[in-house]
């Protein structure tokens, strides 16, 4: 651009200039309309306080979960038998990870779960993991949690799993009431969809291997062995509130829109 005698403007002192008014507009907006609402604490909380609480609302959602009956277990089956996303796409979801945040996790604290994926995969691919099955279910452990975007409470979303009431040894897994969360969610949506070793995986992944191993029946322990066991180090071994790893995510889509090549009910 060129003044009327010709020279070349200066857009940068324009704009300072031109910035600086604008700032000062919605400088004195904000200390006219939201002085009141956001004003700094005098002594302001540091990480540690803020850790802190995030610990106790943690536990208390945990305190929650654990507290589930059977009958609460049988009514949350009933309430999210039906879809509440309709038909929507698998990697779709996947990426909806990326607002989710699990409250009760104080390994993840505000990482989303859709950074937590990534983090599972690094470390499976810095092992050389090369079966399928095992990323399938990297990628799809955690989809239940879009619950949370759905407004559900995050105790009836998260948490490890545990045997609700009292059950006989060697009983088949099946015949276990234990919690009902983002894993028996994502169960219910995906099991005609996977291979029955990812989505029998998914549905335990929140219960540890040795709490299982007991009700354990024949056809269970194939899976528990077979998959289970070798996937849950990676999913609660390598959980950072911090690390963002260097996935490319684009080939993972790949897979899934592999075997998802439709729209399925969520």
């Amino acid at each position: 651009m060129t003044d009327a005698d010709g020279r070349g403007r200066q857009p940068g002192n324009l704009g300072a200039a031109r910035l600086a008014t604008f700032g000062a507009r919605i400088i004195g907006a904000a200390t006219g309309s939201l002085s009141s609402r956001f004003r700094p604490h005098r002594h302001a909380p540091d990480g540690g306080a803020h850790v802190a609480e995030f610990g106790r609302r943690a536990a208390a959602i945990r305190g929650a979960q654990r507290a589930q009956t059977v009958d609460d277990v049988r009514a949350l089956r009933r309430r999210y038998l039906s879809p509440i996303f309709g038909r929507v796409r698998v990697w779709e979801m996947i990426e909806k990870l990326g607002m989710c945040v699990d409250p009760s996790d104080e390994f993840l604290r505000l990482t989303s779960q859709y950074l937590h994926v990534q983090q599972v995969l690094e470390a499976m691919e810095h092992d050389g993991v090369q079966e399928k099955n095992l990323f399938l279910v990297a990628l799809l452990h955690d989809i239940g949690k879009v619950m949370l975007q759905a407004h559900a409470a995050p105790e009836h979303v998260v948490g490890m799993l545990t045997p609700v009431e009292e059950p006989a040894e060697g009983v088949g897994l099946a015949n276990v009431v234990l919690q009902f969360g983002h894993d028996e969610f994502a169960y219910s949506r995906l099991k005609d969809e996977v291979p029955e070793q990812v989505a029998w995986t998914i549905r335990y992944h929140s219960a540890m291997v040795d709490d299982l191993r007991p009700y354990c029946d024949a056809g269970d322990l194939v899976h528990l062995d077979g998959c289970l066991r070798r996937f849950q180090p990676y999913d609660l071994g390598h959980k950072s509130h911090s690390h963002l790893p260097r996935i490319d995510m684009e080939r993972y889509r790949q897979l899934i829109e592999e075997l998802f090549p439709r729209p399925i009910l969520f």
